[in-house]
């Protein structure tokens, strides 16, 4: 009598095997179903009538339900069996435990009435359903691979931890959205802000044109009083010189005509020009524009410095990724490839 599980023992074995649509081969196999879970499938043929059998999850079923579907994914007896006792596949990543109550909650400090508690609820238990892989993760990362087993259930694992990430995001985005849009609907509702800024600039840059010129008055009062100040100085100067020579009259007048120099040097300090009252007051203040003339000479200031500033670098990581990825590789960069799982 043939063995009808021949073709699947080559098939788990590696060898090539030929698959019909209408004869499936007897065996054990897994199949995925659109949930992303694999389920156990068997087939075989009745000894005494040759029907074909089928089950899925220990369910009987058509077998064209399952087949040819299940034709390339051919798992050992032992797999097979050790699922359907509820251990679960041998490339299953481990399941972290579930926790009944989380041991450290933290309420949530920005809570208010109204608040949607089953979103809080979602968003703690993924948190904690992270927490328990964090902690198998730690343990298995201690120890490096050596079996190809324990590689295929770092990449189950890696695709679950992922989907919970996905599912986090989506949780995330459908709980923030309503705040976006609130937020975008008070930025339209005040954008008009803008308006007043703007028309406050408007209304300075009228009145500088009449602010630099009371600066320039009060820029040439105060030449005239200083070149005054500097002329008192000196005929107090001389007159001084007089009196030491034995000019009585002469001492007298230096020290009144010294006295108004010095009043004369105080009221030739530029005063601040400006328009308003205390509170509302508008003058002139110094801006500094920077208009770059010399791009490459700039360039090589930064680039030249010891410790080159850090955004620097990363703005020109970035043209370079850009030009890389076009095929063009720029002076100064060495290029490099390595494998990374992914």
């Amino acid at each position: 009598m043939s063995d009808q599980y021949s073709a699947w023992r080559a098939s788990l074995a590696g060898e090539p095997v030929a698959i019909h649509d209408a004869e499936p081969n007897s065996g054990f196999y897994r199949v995925k179903r659109k949930s992303g879970e694999l389920h156990p499938v068997a087939i075989w043929r009745d000894q005494e009538t040759g029907a074909v059998q089928a089950l899925l999850n220990g369910t009987s079923v058509e077998v064209t339900s399952v087949w040819p579907w299940a034709a390339k994914k051919p798992v050992a007896y032992e797999a097979y069996q050790d699922f359907m006792d509820g251990k679960g596949w041998p490339d299953d990543a481990p399941v972290a435990p579930v926790t009944a109550s989380p041991p450290d909650v933290i309420e949530n400090p920005r809570a208010v009435a109204g608040d949607n508690s089953g979103d809080l609820d979602a968003a703690e238990a993924m948190r904690l359903e992270l927490l328990g892989e964090k902690e198998l993760a730690d343990k298995f990362l201690s120890k490096p691979i050596e079996a190809q087993e324990a590689a295929d259930q770092v990449a189950v694992w890696s695709k679950r931890i992922g989907d919970l990430k996905n599912r986090a995001d989506k949780a995330f985005q459908a709980e923030k959205a309503p705040h976006l849009e609130a937020g975008r609907l008070v930025d339209e509702k005040w954008r008009w802000r803008q308006d007043a800024e703007t028309l406050v600039r408007r209304l300075k840059s009228h009145i500088t044109p009449w602010l630099e010129k009371l600066r320039a008055e009060e820029q040439e009062r105060a030449r005239q009083a200083a070149e005054e100040a500097r002329r008192q100085q000196e005929e107090a100067t001389r007159l001084a010189a007089a009196a030491q020579a034995g000019d009585e009259a002469a001492a007298a007048q230096a020290e009144e005509v010294q006295a108004r120099a010095i009043e004369t040097a105080k009221a030739a300090e530029v005063q601040r020009t400006g328009a308003g009252r205390t509170g509302a007051k508008v003058s002139l203040r110094t801006v500094t524009d920077i208009v770059i003339t010399d791009l490459p000479a700039l360039a090589a200031f930064y680039a030249g410095m010891n410790d080159a500033p850090a955004d620097l670098k990363e703005v020109l990581l970035k043209l370079a990724r850009r030009n890389i990825s076009a095929g063009v590789t720029p002076p100064g960069v060495t290029v490099t490839t390595k494998q990374v799982a992914a």
